[in-house]
Order: C-alpha cells, then structure tokens, then sequence
C-alpha cells in the first residue's frame, strides 16, 4: 500500500536542503550552493544583451520620430518664414492710387496687367460689389492664393501668412457712397508706424506739402491725412499704420510689423 505521507514529502521535499552543520542542539542548513560564483550563463548574456540592443533601437527611433522629428519640422517652418520675408517688400510695387482712383474697373485691371503684375481678382467676396485686386508674390499661384485668401488671413500660419502678406497688397476700389480707392498691405521691414507712413507717403508721391494733420488717433493708430486734387478733382488722402497684431491675429511673425493702409477719397 502505497504511504501518501512519504509522497507528499517527497514531491513538495525533494529539494530541501539537509542540516549538515550542528552546534549543539542547533543544526544549520549547509551553505555550500551560496558560495557558488553568481555568472549568469552566456545563452542568458545573449539573450539579454538582444533585448538591451533592441530597447536602443526601438527607443532610438521613438525619439527620432517624434521630439527630434517636431523640432526639425519647427525649424524648417521657421526657415521658410524667414525666406518668405526675405523677398521684395510689397511697398516696392504699390500702385499711386492718384493714378487709378478716376479709372474705370476695365482700365486698372489692364494698368495693372501691364504693370506685370499677377493679380487675384477677389470682387465676388465683397457684398457691396466693390472691385477688389491682390496683387500675388511672384512665387504664389492663383489657386494658393485664392484658399488663403477665401478662408480668412486669420486662420493662416506664420509660413502662410508670410508667403502671402510680404509682397501682396490689396486694392480696393468703392463707388458705393461717392468714389474712394484703398490699398493695404503689410510693411515687415521698418518696425516702426511713423516710419511705416513716411514710406507710404512718399510711395504714392504725395506733396509732404498737402499734410493737413497728422499723430495717434483715439484708438492708438498712427495716421497722417491731407488733400490733393487730381484732373480737377479735390480729393483727400490718408494713410494709416497699426501693428499687425492689431490686425491679424498669426503667430509667428515678426511683432513689429505694421499694417498699412492708404486711402484716397473724391470730393
């Protein structure tokens, strides 16, 4: 008959360890496997050193995908802003508004052809029906233009904003209440509202004479305003400059750039 207790201390027994050492009445386990070398085995060395290598690997292209893959992505953005502002100023093609501002819708569209510059006719966005032209960056098609320009300046990045701002300038011409023509565009290039309207003024040419008034209105925009006459008609002119943060709200582009806008309106 088969003694369950002998296979019980069999099975859960079978590895103790014998008290080999007695002092008295104390006996102590033999302690000769402790002093045994600890080397792990060279099939277990490999396979852990397979792991380790993985570890770098895998963590090496976690980061490279990611944090290093953002801040390169950040750095080539700001690349293309800077090159983007690095481009001919769009105060150096703005049209003189006294040339223009008695001409027929037809007449500037071609003046303006024959100026050679690439225009985007953005009339269909005004509800008065107004005849409004941007002129593009040479480096900007008709079909960019017109996404940025549809969906709002203010949703624009700083890459977009300075592909389209730095170059461009809209022209705006309204016969709703009398006849006015306005041009607007962003000036990157002084960091200052004063200078940014002494530079308008003597782009459209107008006499530093006809200066009537000039300062800060109520609101904190610089502003200088005076009256022309052009064909024998008596006309007012004004110009404005307000930082484009004022303006629109992209960030990323330079603080001290200012929005211009000149406006010239017959009497």
């Amino acid at each position: 008959m088969v003694d369950l207790h002998s296979l019980v201390d069999k099975f859960f027994y079978a590895n103790r360890r014998e008290y080999t050492v007695r002092e008295g009445n104390i006996a102590y386990l033999d302690g000769s496997p402790l002093r045994r070398p600890f080397n792990m085995p060279v099939a277990q060395k490999i396979i852990a050193l397979v792991i380790v290598v993985a570890a770098l690997v895998i963590g090496f292209f976690f980061v490279n995908n990611t944090i290093l893959a953002s801040i390169r992505s950040t750095q080539q953005a700001e690349q293309r802003v800077a090159d983007n502002l690095a481009r001919q100023a769009a105060i150096e093609t703005v049209p003189q508004l006294s040339s223009v501002v008695l001409s027929e819708d037809d007449a500037i569209r071609a003046a303006f052809d024959q100026a050679g510059y690439k225009t985007y006719d953005a009339s269909s966005l005004s509800e008065s029906g107004n005849l409004i032209l941007w002129r593009l960056p040479d480096d900007m098609s008709l079909e960019e233009a017109a996404l940025m320009i549809s969906q709002g300046i203010n949703r624009l990045d700083a890459e977009q904003g300075s592909k389209l701002l730095n170059g461009s300038w809209e022209f705006e011409l309204d016969r709703v209440n009398g006849t006015s023509a306005a041009i607007h565009y962003v000036d990157f290039s002084t960091g200052d509202p004063q200078v940014a309207i002494r530079n308008a003024l003597d782009a459209e040419k107008f006499d530093v004479n006809s200066v009537g008034e000039s300062g800060v209105d109520e609101s904190g925009n610089n502003y200088s305003k005076g009256s022309i006459e052009i064909d024998g008609h008596p006309c007012t002119w004004s110009i404005h400059a307000i930082p484009l943060s004022d303006m629109y709200s992209i960030s990323g582009l330079p603080e001290d750039a200012c929005y211009v806008g000149v406006r010239i309106t017959v009497q």
